[in-house]
């Protein structure tokens, strides 16, 4: 855990001192430079799920694309520790000014697919069953799609550009809930379809 804290730190600081330079215009940013950092807990990919993105075009934040690392303590997976790799993407279509610096996006949609390396996720019916063909699906793969919502406090920046720091929240799914919730809408509640994000995005 110590080391998935030190690495997002690293690359935190890295991509600021990147682009935080002493002069009053924006100095050209490499492209291989994430626009943002992320921080997140919840939405089922990991109790602590950290990485960067890009925020192209020219509204801020209206499309964000998230390269993110999960990491999920071995307590909660009755095993051993894993980690979950997620390509997300998250679109904005407007926001609302609140005050000067504040701005509120009410309305965020978006999309996932990620992927866990770890055998003893779901492990084979094989093992489990003694046949196979009992699951269908890859324990490994998930797709999935989320909605919510951000408030943004802009911030200072010496280059002259523009930087926020935004607070989110998304309740989202995936593909094995929805599969396992249509043939048994008595047996399973809305609620336990959903999953809850909290996070956080700091521009760099």
């Amino acid at each position: 855990m110590q080391r998935f804290a030190t690495l997002f730190a690293g690359l935190l600081l890295n991509s600021w001192s990147a682009t935080a330079q002493s002069t009053d215009t924006p100095t050209p940013r490499p492209w291989y430079v994430p626009d943002h950092a992320t921080l997140q807990t919840g939405g089922g990919i990991g109790m602590l799920t950290a990485g960067a993105g890009y925020t192209p075009g020219r509204h801020p934040h209206r499309f964000d694309a998230d390269v993110l690392v999960g990491y999920v303590p071995a307590r909660y997976t009755g095993h051993r520790a894993f980690a979950i790799f997620t390509a997300k993407a998250t679109y904005s279509p407007f926001s609302v000014r609140l005050a000067e610096r504040w701005r509120l996006l009410p309305l965020s949609v978006g999309g996932l697919v990620n992927y866990t390396p770890a055998a003893q996720i779901n492990r084979n019916s094989a093992d489990k069953y003694g046949y196979r063909g009992y699951y269908w699906w890859t324990p490994t793969l998930r797709a999935g799609a989320f909605l919510g919502s951000r408030i943004a406090l802009a911030l200072p920046r010496t280059t002259g550009g523009k930087r926020e720091a935004s607070l989110y929240y998304e309740l989202g799914t995936n593909d094995l809930y929805l599969v396992s919730y249509l043939p048994n809408r008595q047996g399973l509640s809305l609620g336990q379809l959903l999953t809850l994000a909290v996070g956080v995005k700091v521009d760099l």
